[in-house]
C-alpha cells in the first residue's frame, strides 16, 4: 500500500508539474508581444505623419527659395551694375585716347627745327627728352632761352627757365630745378574756344601742310588775353612726334599785326 501511495504521489506531481509547464509556456507569446509593443510604439513615434512630413518638405524648400531669391538679386545687382562699368570703362577709354594723343605730341628724338616766317628767324632745338620732360632751346634772332616743359599724359607745361645759357646743349634734365610754374600750354582737361587768357585745346584732329610736311592728327591749343579793346591771340599746332609745327600771334590793336612762323626744316641733332 505504501508503495502504491508513493506511485500515486508521484503521478500527481507528474502531472502538476507538467500542468504549470503548459500554463508557463502559453503566457509567455503574450508577454512577449506586450514587450514588442513598446517598440512598435516607438516605431510609429519616429515615423512622421503626412502632416508632419509636409511641414517638414516645406521646411527644407525653404532656404531653397531663399537661395533662388538671393541669386535672382545678385543678378540683379549685377545687371544694374554692369551699364555703369561698360560708361566707366567707356569714359576711362575717352580719357586714355586723349591722354595718348597728347603724349604721341611730343618730340621722339632729338632734332634742330627751323621756322619760316616775314619778321626773324626762329630755331628750336630738341636738346634732350625722357619719359616725362623735354629739354628745348629757343632762338630768336639773337636771343637765345633754354626751356624745359613738363610733358606727360596730362599737360604741357614749362618749369623751367633760363635765359643766354652757357651751353646750349648741355642736357640738365637729370639735375634741375624747377624754377617756373606757368600755365600749361596744353592741358587735357581744358577745351573750348582758346577766347580766355587759359591755353585751351580747341581742336584734335587736324590735317596740316607746312613747308616741311604734311601732318595729320594735329592738335591745335589756343590763348587770348584781352586788354580794353585789344586782344593777343596765341594759337600753337602740335604734330605727334615732333611737337610744334607751326606757332601765329595775332594782335588785334589799331596797329595790330599778325606772324606765322611755320616749320620749315628739321635736322638730327
Amino acid at each position: 500500500m505504501s508503495n502504491s501511495r508513493k506511485n500515486i504521489f508521484l503521478t500527481y506531481l507528474l502531472i502538476l508539474s507538467m500542468t504549470v509547464f503548459s500554463a508557463c509556456s502559453a503566457s509567455s507569446p503574450s508577454e512577449k508581444a506586450e514587450k514588442k509593443e513598446p517598440e512598435n510604439t516607438s516605431v510609429e513615434k519616429e515615423t512622421p505623419s503626412e502632416e508632419d512630413a509636409a511641414l517638414n518638405e516645406g521646411t527644407v524648400e525653404a532656404p531653397a527659395d531663399q537661395e533662388e531669391s538671393s541669386e535672382e538679386a545678385e543678378e540683379e545687382n549685377t545687371d544694374s551694375e554692369e551699364p555703369a562699368a561698360e560708361e566707366d570703362q567707356d569714359s576711362s577709354s575717352e580719357k586714355e585716347e586723349v591722354n595718348l594723343l597728347l603724349q604721341q605730341l611730343k618730340p621722339e628724338k632729338n632734332m634742330i627745327k627751323t621756322f619760316e616766317n616775314k619778321d626773324f628767324s626762329l630755331t628750336e632745338t630738341i636738346v634732350d627728352h625722357n619719359d616725362t620732360h623735354v629739354q628745348r632751346v629757343f632762338k630768336v634772332g639773337e636771343m637765345v632761352t633754354l626751356q624745359i616743359l613738363k610733358w606727360d599724359q596730362d599737360a604741357i607745361q614749362v618749369v623751367y627757365e633760363e635765359s643766354s645759357p652757357k651751353d646750349p646743349k648741355e642736357s640738365k634734365l637729370s639735375n634741375f630745378k624747377p624754377n617756373k610754374e606757368m600755365q600749361p600750354m596744353a592741358d587735357i582737361s581744358r577745351k573750348g574756344k582758346g577766347d580766355t587768357p587759359q591755353w585751351e585745346i580747341i581742336s584734335e584732329n587736324e590735317t596740316l601742310e607746312v613747308p616741311y610736311d604734311t601732318f595729320e592728327h594735329v592738335v591745335i591749343v589756343r590763348n587770348t588775353v584781352k586788354a580794353g579793346n585789344k586782344e593777343t591771340i596765341n594759337t600753337i599746332y602740335y604734330a605727334p612726334g615732333i611737337g610744334m609745327i607751326k606757332e601765329v600771334y595775332e594782335d588785334t590793336g589799331k596797329n595790330g599785326k599778325k606772324i606765322e612762323s611755320v616749320l620749315k626744316k628739321v635736322e638730327e641733332l
